[in-house]
């Protein structure tokens, strides 16, 4: 493919999810991953995209992206992070769930573990309606149509009259001075709840979100005890965390 037709692509699938993979975009392209490395500098010196590590994303990500188009980005990374958070969880837990794709990555594998699971996301809810095992207890509240979570007094007085083993914590944003983040205080309102209420919190998050800054603080980085996340996080970036007394745990 010669290279504008590549460029054209590119941005197609940036207008689309916002976020790129030069791997996904490597086989998408049926180009080298050399070749594609060398597209996404040259639109980064047009002012396109901005360069992440193994991708790119658009130059203004302060706006929210639907959930259909998160769940599309780095869906192998929340993958395996749902995998290995939830062989982390024990039988007989209570669980606090906010909303967010790699957190329903984790819900996916944990319909044959006897837990209770308490959460503000309906699509958290739904996903673990069938399962046999699993005690769901549904908080209430204004839903947010963007993320499918249940925000405001209602949910926030549910969320706080419940003690949770673990608190497993979606974010935008994971930054070692301004903590965790997301994009509305509503959602950091009741993140803020589940952190608050949780024995563990536990952060899940694929690494396009480590070193980045969402509006909405949720809570400072020493609430957290363990990160949940893949490969691609940075190694200063990681050893900072765990020079901050959290444990990085890093999904195969």
């Amino acid at each position: 493919m010669i290279r504008v037709k590549r460029f054209e692509a590119i941005q197609n699938e940036l207008a689309i999810k916002g976020v790129v993979d030069v791997i996904e975009l490597a086989e998408l392209l049926h180009s080298s991953k050399a070749t594609i490395r060398r597209d996404l500098d040259a639109l980064e010196k047009l002012g396109i995209l901005k360069r992440t590590h193994g991708g790119a994303q658009v130059v203004d990500s302060d706006e929210e992206l639907p959930f259909h188009t998160k769940m599309m980005a780095h869906s192998q990374e929340k993958r395996a992070i749902g995998i290995k958070t939830a062989s982390c969880i024990p039988d007989g837990s209570i669980i606090g769930c906010t909303g967010g794709t790699t957190v329903l990555s984790i819900v996916k594998h944990l319909k044959e573990k006897q837990i209770t699971v308490v959460t503000n996301a309906i699509n958290i809810a739904m996903e673990l309606a069938t399962s046999k095992m699993v005690e769901v207890i549904v908080s209430g509240g204004t839903l947010r149509s963007r993320t499918y979570e249940m925000v405001g007094h209602v949910a926030d007085r549910t969320l706080s009259e419940l003690n949770l083993d673990f608190a497993l914590i979606g974010v935008d944003g994971i930054d070692i001075l301004r903590g965790i983040s997301t994009y509305t205080m509503q959602e950091a309102h009741a993140a803020s709840v589940f952190i608050n209420q949780a024995k563990y919190v536990w952060v899940v998050a694929d690494y396009s979100k480590i070193g980045k800054i969402a509006p909405a603080i949720i809570a400072p980085i020493s609430k957290v005890n363990r990160i949940f996340t893949d490969k691609g996080i940075p190694s200063p970036m990681k050893k900072q965390l765990e020079a901050a007394g959290i444990e990085v745990i890093i999904s195969d």
